[in-house]
């Protein structure tokens, strides 16, 4: 599940929970259930925003190989983790 989708589920979570749930009686069980979803989702998102993938071995050299000046080396570099990253 990507970020964006625990982020659009959790979003969807706070709308429901913010219907004012909590005055219903009949509805304290949902709201619960909403409060531990939403919780599950923020450890969820802040796991998945902390995993990254670096560069491998095979790469570095290759980057190292590239004779590119220093900004445009960094911009390979960003470019490369970025598409390792989404």
């Amino acid at each position: 599940m990507s970020i964006e989708v625990m982020r659009q589920a959790r979003n969807a979570f706070i709308w429901n929970l913010n219907t004012d749930l909590d005055n219903i009686p009949a509805c304290d069980q949902w709201a619960k259930m909403l409060r531990k979803n939403i919780d599950a989702l923020d450890k969820a998102i802040a796991d998945a925003e902390l995993k990254w993938v670096g560069l491998t071995n095979k790469e570095l050299e290759e980057f190292s190989d590239a004779k590119l000046g220093s900004y445009d080396l960094c911009l390979e570099v960003e470019a490369k983790l970025r598409s390792k990253n989404t």
